[in-house]
C-alpha cells in the first residue's frame, strides 16, 4: 500500500494509527483480564463506549492480539475482519457495527509477542522467588496490549478488573487498586478506576511481589520488597517537589502522585503513567543524585498528561516543555547553578544527536513528519533538548513572570485534550504577535540542526570545569577537580575529549573513584570513555553493567561503542546474543537493528 494510499485509508489525522475520528471516540475502557504467567498471555475482554452511537465500519488499532469475538452490550454477536500485519503499525481491526451501536464487547488475548508487554521469570527480579509482568505503551504499544484507538487524539476514561495470582500485587495508572477474592482460592481480583480521561499510551499495568511505602498523604512508592527502603531513600523528598511544582504551574491534577520502581529490564529512566508514574531502578544511586528523572515525571502532570502532543509528529510539545518545567522545578530546590549545569549536558548530548542525525535530517526538527517511520527507530533527546531551548529561549525573550502567565494560560486552556503544534503556534502568536519572526519561531520548529539565537548556559563553575578537563585533556599530571557533586562529575567527563591515554585513564578512574561509583549516568559515560580510549580492564564491568541494566539510555551507547571498535565489535555480538532475551520487547527492536548495521 503506497503512502497515499494509507494515508486515505486511516483517515486524516494520525500517521502512526488506523484512527479515524470522523467513525467515533472511545469515550471510556472497561477491561476484565485474568493475567496468565504460564502462558505469558492476558486474557479477556475489552469494552468500549463511545461518546455517540454509530453504524458501519469502525477501524481499531491492534498489533499481536488474538480477536475472539466482538459483541453488543445486549451480547449479539457483530461482524468484524482483521487485515494483514502492516510492520509497525500491526493489523487493523474493522468492526461492522448496526445501527446506534454505542457499546462494543472485544474478547481477546495477547500473545508472548506482544510488544508493551515484558513477563519476567523469577530469576529477573530483585527478589528471585516470584515473576513479574509491567508494561510500556508508549509510543504505539498499547494495541499490542488491547484493541483500542491507539492515538493521542483518544482520550477515555477506564476502569478494569485484573485477576492475578493471590500472592501479587497488581497496580495501575489508575486510584490504588481494590482487592476482591479471585475467582480461585488462589487468586485474587484487583479493581481499578481511573476516572480522568488519558490517551493510550498512558494505559499502565504491573503485576509482581511489590510492597508500598507513604512518603506524604498523596504520594506512595511501590517496589519490590528487596529495592523498597532504597527506593524511599532516594525519592524521599518528593512531597517538596510536588509544592514547588504547583507553585510554577498551579493545582497538581491527578489526585495522587504515586510511582513504582521497576526491575531493572525497564527500557526507560521513567514512564510518565498518571497516578502511577514507573521508574528504572538505575536512579537508586543511593545519594539521591537521580532524583531529577522523578521531577521530569513529575512535571508531565502537567505538560504531556493534561496538555497532550496530537500525533508523535509533535512530540516536543510533550518533552520540551517538560525539561524546561524540570528544570525549573530544579532551580527552585537546588539554586541558579544547578539549573545550569543541567542545561549544559542537554546541551551536550542534544549536539551528540545532532552530528549523529547530520545537521540537514529531518529528524532534528522540531515538527516532525514521521509517516511511515517508527517512531521507536528514531527515538532521540532532539525533541527534549531542542525543544527545552526553544522554551527556555521564549522565556527569555517574555520575561519569567509573564511566561510563567502565559504556561498556566496555555495549561487551563488545553487540558485534558491533544494538541497539534500549529495550535500551539496559534495560541503563542495571539498573545505575542510581534515575537514569532523576531525570535525565528519557524526555524525552530520545521527547520533542521540548532539555530544560532538559541539560549547558552554561562557560570564560573562551569568555566572552571571546562578548564580543568582542556587542562587533562593535554597534562595526564594536571590536577583533577576534587569534591565534585554527581552533576558536575558529569559535566567534567563530558568535557574530556573521548579517547585518552591509558594512564589518563588509571588516573581518572582513580582519583573520581569511578569503579566505585553507584551514579549509572557517570559509569555509562566513563564506559565510553574507557572502551574509546580502549582501557579494556573496565570490559568485565560493562559487561555486568549490561546484564542488569535495560535502560536504552545506557545499553544502546554501549553496545554502538562496542560495535564500533574492531578490538570489541565480536564481544559486542556474542554480549548481546547472550543478553538480548532479557531486555524489553521495545529495546530488543531497537537493539536488533542497530546490531545489524
Amino acid at each position: 500500500m503506497s503512502c497515499g494510499d494509507r494515508r486515505q485509508d486511516m483517515g486524516k489525522f494520525d500517521p502512526h494509527s488506523y484512527t479515524d475520528l470522523d467513525q467515533g471516540k472511545i469515550k471510556k475502557l472497561e477491561l476484565n483480564l485474568f493475567v496468565d504467567f504460564k502462558r505469558k498471555v492476558l486474557m479477556g475482554e475489552a469494552t468500549l463506549h463511545f461518546h455517540k452511537g454509530g453504524e458501519g465500519a469502525i477501524d481499531l488499532d491492534t498489533r499481536d492480539l488474538i480477536i475472539d469475538a466482538v459483541y453488543s452490550k445486549d451480547g449479539v454477536p457483530i461482524g468484524w475482519e482483521k487485515s494483514e500485519t502492516e510492520g509497525f503499525m500491526g493489523e487493523k481491526l474493522r468492526i461492522f457495527r448496526p445501527v446506534g451501536t454505542k457499546t462494543l464487547i472485544i474478547r481477546y488475548a495477547t500473545t508472548p509477542r506482544s510488544s508493551a508487554l515484558q513477563w519476567l521469570d523469577p530469576e529477573q527480579t530483585a527478589g528471585g522467588e516470584h515473576p513479574y509482568l509491567f508494561s510500556q505503551c508508549q509510543p504505539i504499544h498499547a494495541r499490542s496490549m488491547v484493541p483500542l484507538q491507539d492515538s493521542p487524539l483518544v482520550r477515555f476514561t477506564y476502569t478494569a478488573r485484573i485477576m492475578v495470582p493471590k500472592k501479587l500485587t497488581a497496580v495501575m495508572s489508575a486510584a490504588p487498586g481494590i482487592v476482591e477474592p479471585g475467582p480461585t482460592k488462589d487468586s485474587a481480583t484487583v479493581v481499578f478506576d481511573m476516572p480522568q480521561p488519558i490517551p493510550s499510551y498512558l494505559l499502565a499495568l504491573a503485576v509482581g511481589r511489590m510492597e508500598h511505602r507513604d512518603l506524604s498523604e498523596r504520594a506512595r512508592v511501590y517496589a519490590e520488597p528487596a529495592t523498597l527502603e532504597s527506593a524511599a531513600y532516594e525519592f524521599a523528598d518528593i512531597e517538596k517537589m510536588i509544592v514547588v511544582a504547583e507553585q510554577i504551574f498551579g493545582a497538581y491534577p491527578w489526585e495522587r502522585f504515586d510511582f513504582a520502581v521497576m526491575p531493572p529490564a525497564f527500557p526507560y529512566g521513567g514512564m510518565e503513567n498518571p497516578r502511577l508514574t514507573f521508574l528504572t531502578p538505575t536512579l537508586l544511586a543511593g545519594d539521591r543524585s537521580l532524583a531529577n528523572v522523578l521531577t521530569h515525571e513529575l512535571a508531565h502532570s502537567w505538560t504531556g498528561n493534561l496538555v497532550t502532543n496530537a500525533t508523535m509528529n509533535d512530540f516536543w510539545l510533550n518533552e520540551g516543555f517538560t525539561v524546561w518545567a524540570e528544570r525549573r522545578i530544579l532551580e527552585k530546590l537546588e539554586g541558579e547553578e544547578m539549573f545550569k549545569l543541567a542545561a549544559t549536558l542537554g546541551a551536550i548530548s542534544l549536539k551528540e544527536e545532532i552530528e549523529n542525525f547530520g545537521e540537514d535530517s529531518p529528524y532534528t526538527a522540531l515538527k516532525t513528519n514521521l509517516e511511515g517511520v517508527d517512531p521507536d527507530e528514531v527515538y532521540s533527546q532532539v525533541p527534549y533538548e531542542k525543544g527545552f531551548l526553544f522554551v527556555r529561549l521564549l522565556e527569555e525573550k517574555i520575561g519569567r513572570e509573564a511566561f510563567d502567565e502565559f504556561v498556566k494560560k496555555y495549561i487551563n486552556r488545553f487540558k485534558f485534550s491533544s494538541i497539534s503544534t500549529e495550535t500551539f503556534e496559534a495560541f503563542f502568536k495571539h498573545a505575542y504577535p510581534e515575537l514569532s519572526d523576531e525570535i525565528k519561531m519557524d526555524e525552530w520548529i520545521r527547520g533542521t540542526g540548532l539555530p544560532h539565537n538559541a539560549p547558552v548556559f554561562q557560570s564560573a563553575r562551569l568555566d572552571e570545569l571546562n578548564q580543568a578537563a582542556e587542562a587533562f585533556a593535554k597534562d595526564q599530571d594536571a590536577a583533577i577537580p576534587g569534591d565534585l557533586n554527581p552533576t558536575e562529575m558529569r559535566v567534567y567527563l563530558s568535557a574530556l575529549p573521548l579517547q585518552l591515554n591509558e594512564a589518563q585513564c588509571q588516573t581518572l578512574e582513580r582519583a573520581l573513584g569511578l569503579d566505585q561509583t553507584g551514579n549509572s549516568e557517570i559509569r555509562c559515560q566513563w564506559y565510553l570513555i574507557a572502551i574509546a580510549s580502549g582501557y579494556h580492564k573496565v570490559l568485565p564491568e560493562v559487561e555486568v553493567f549490561l546484564a542488569q541494566v535495560g535502560r536504552m539510555k545506557f545499553v544502546k551507547p554501549l553496545f554502538l561503542a562496542l560495535k564500533k571498535h574492531d578490538d570489541t565489535a565480536s564481544l559486542a555480538s556474542s554480549l548481546y546474543e547472550k543478553l538480548k532475551a532479557g531486555y524489553h520487547p521495545i529495546a530488543q527492536g531497537v537493539l536488533d537493528k542497530l546490531m545489524a548495521k
